[in-house]
């Protein structure tokens, strides 16, 4: 799975993060991802109740979903990005 995302043990990899992504691509992303953040963090205070909010743990729970969510699409987009970019040079 993790070669899969670009991470091996090899160096005959030498692939960036975005590498061959515009720079008007990778800033739609990154704020596309702002937005799931906020919005996955949002809807989780929203279903959370407030008593239940009042606890620490709880407290940071949606911003904590939020964050993965957030990371997951940033990676697999920019995967699918890169594996796209590659088929294209082909």
């Amino acid at each position: 799975m993790l070669s899969w995302l670009g991470i091996t043990n090899t160096d005959q990899t030498e692939r960036q993060f975005f590498g061959n992504v515009k720079k008007k691509t990778r800033i739609i992303i990154l704020l596309t991802a702002l937005l799931a953040l906020y919005s996955v963090k949002s809807l989780f205070t929203y279903l959370i109740p407030a008593s239940y909010l009042a606890d620490p743990i709880v407290a940071v729970l949606p911003g904590t979903v939020g964050v993965l969510v957030s990371l997951v699409y940033v990676l697999v987009a920019e995967r699918l990005l890169q594996d796209k970019a590659n088929h294209d040079k082909r």
